[in-house]
């Protein structure tokens, strides 16, 4: 322990501080690590919360004494992941979250004496509200939505009351529009939900502004389309659905966007046609007449021919006759009135944008190959009515689609496809950092440091001179330094000898050396000094250096 003391006393107060600070940083290392292995993995509980949800959410956390962790400003929230079913399941029974709207629960809170009927109009008024967002808010792609009602009450001696009116206001998710049959859906929702609501009374607008449902309009006939622009909105809207439900079997939901661009002719035109078929006839009426005359030639005029009973002696007489109909007939006649009151496509224009394809193991992206677009080029032309008279064009182009925040590219799906995920591969990847650090800290901090200290500590107890029948001459330390073949070399003090495997060997004269030493001995010697230049010098060192009392 002395000669402990004595070492580190050698080293002096830098080496001792550096190394001091050394040790305590291995240390709060080491600590880190176990601490950050000790800490269970975070998942996913909630994410894009409103924040009074995400307060509410943290309170029942609290209250649990579960660790949890927020991020992206408050409205994501982690929970250690073995525990999400479960907090979801008594989040779900305490009415969270709540989506930021106040739903019939309102009522459950109990009424007081005091309760004014203002108030009970209004929280009713809420509660429609809140169950009308929270119905709107399941449909597919909605991701959040804001129903204001306008109900008015009936005033007294008033013959003619107001109609009731609805506001509603949707955030779809990502880049993704509701059609005209969603907005549709969603209008007659609202309206049989509410009572005294006429479906023309509701509106409907987007997170982007754009109003997808007109106020105060007619909902049947020509008319309810509005105006020639949200026609023509519609009519794209409705051509590029067809495509991208037809293309999403085959190539997979979210892999393909479709845009159709249409100019339609919405004049009014009434046309009437008249046709004759000659080869229709039919008689229509029918005119005949007859006509008979007869004549006598004259003879010699005189008393006996004029006498009654006479026979006339005259010449020969004449007779004729005439025989005439007319026939009118009517020719076959087809007259067609026709009148168009709905628009006509004129020109069509359909962009479809597909999704390359992930191949391998890791998945690698490749753009679709010219057969593959040439085939979707096909079903779509089917799909929309192409018609290469009217001008109509289709353009099919494969690019690699962006990876929406939160989500996961193909390639993250598995780690070498073994199917481990992002989430798991993170922990690996952090236990290996862990494990890296530790080892480089053992190989470059500890080991060096203990290595050091040893060698300090080992030449003051092994370095010896050898006498001349091959004792050890110990040094101050008084132990041995054993040498490359098991030899030792003692200082003065020592009581240990320099031995070797093999047999005693001639004996050599060194000068200034009593004696005859062996050869293999001071051949050892000098190879060790070759071997631990340093510790030799160490040693040697200590040998002239005045031995402390």
């Amino acid at each position: 322990m002395a000669a402990l003391l004595s070492q580190l006393r050698a080293l002096g107060p830098a080496r001792l501080g550096a190394m001091a600070a050394t040790a305590l940083a291995v240390l709060g290392l080491f600590a880190w690590l176990g601490m950050r292995a000790g800490q269970p993995g975070m998942a996913l509980l909630y994410s894009e919360l409103d924040p009074r949800d995400a307060g509410a959410v943290v309170a029942s956390l609290d209250r649990q004494k579960v660790p949890y962790r927020l991020g992206a400003n408050g409205s994501t929230i982690l929970v250690p992941e073995e525990l999400v079913p479960r907090l979801r399941l008594s989040l779900a029974r305490e009415g969270l979250p709540a989506g930021g709207n106040v739903g019939w629960e309102i009522f459950d809170r109990g009424e007081s004496l005091t309760t004014t009927p203002f108030q009970q109009d209004v929280n009713r008024l809420r509660a429609m509200e809140g169950e009308l967002s929270r119905t709107i808010r399941g449909l597919a792609g909605v991701r959040a939505a804001r129903v204001h009602l306008v109900l008015p009450r009936r005033e007294a001696f008033s013959r003619q009351p107001a109609e009731a009116q609805a506001s509603v206001v949707l955030t779809m998710q990502g880049v993704q529009r509701l059609d005209r049959e969603g907005v549709q859906a969603v209008l007659h929702l609202v309206a049989t939900a509410v009572p005294g609501l006429q479906a023309r009374n509701v509106s409907i607008v987007d997170s982007r502004g754009e109003l997808l449902a007109r106020g105060g309009q007619a909902l049947s006939g020509p008319a309810a389309a509005a105006t020639q622009e949200e026609m023509r909105r519609a009519e794209g809207l409705r051509l590029a659905r067809a495509v991208e439900e037809m293309l999403e079997r085959s190539l997979g939901a979210g892999r393909v966007r479709a845009e159709a661009a249409v100019e339609m002719d919405f004049d009014r035109v009434q046309t009437t046609e008249e046709r004759f078929d000659p080869e229709n006839q039919v008689p229509r009426s029918v005119q005949s007449s007859q006509e008979q005359s007869r004549g006598a030639e004259g003879g010699n005029v005189s008393v006996a021919n004029q006498l009654p009973g006479a026979e006339n002696g005259g010449g020969g007489g004449s007779q004729e006759s005439k025989s005439e109909e007319t026939t009118n007939y009517e020719i076959g006649k087809t007259v067609r009135s026709t009148l168009r009151e709905h628009p006509v496509l004129r020109r069509l224009s359909v962009a479809v944008l597909v999704d390359g394809v992930w191949e391998g193991t890791p998945p690698a992206f490749r753009e679709r190959s010219a057969e593959e677009l040439a085939r979707i080029t096909t079903l779509v032309r089917s799909a929309v009515g192409f018609d290469e008279r009217r001008g109509d064009r289709v353009e099919v182009v494969s690019m690699r689609f962006a990876i929406p925040e939160g989500g996961d590219s193909p390639a993250d799906a598995g780690f070498l496809g073994l199917g481990i995920g992002p989430a798991t591969m993170a922990r690996l990847a952090e236990s290996a950092l862990y494990a890296l650090v530790a080892l480089l800290a053992i190989l470059l901090v500890v080991r060096p440091m203990t290595k050091r200290l040893t060698a300090t500590l080992v030449p003051q107890a092994a370095l010896a001179g050898i006498g001349p029948d091959g004792t050890a001459i110990a040094g101050p330390g008084g132990a041995a330094l054993a040498g490359p073949s098991g030899t030792a070399i003692a200082g003065p003090g020592a009581t240990a000898a320099l031995t070797g495997p093999g047999d005693p060997d001639e004996m050599v004269s060194l000068d200034n050396v009593q004696g005859q030493l062996r050869a293999s001995s001071v051949a050892k010697v000098n190879a060790l000094m070759d071997a631990h230049p340093d510790e030799g010098l160490a040693v040697i060192r200590r040998w002239l250096a005045p031995e402390e009392d």
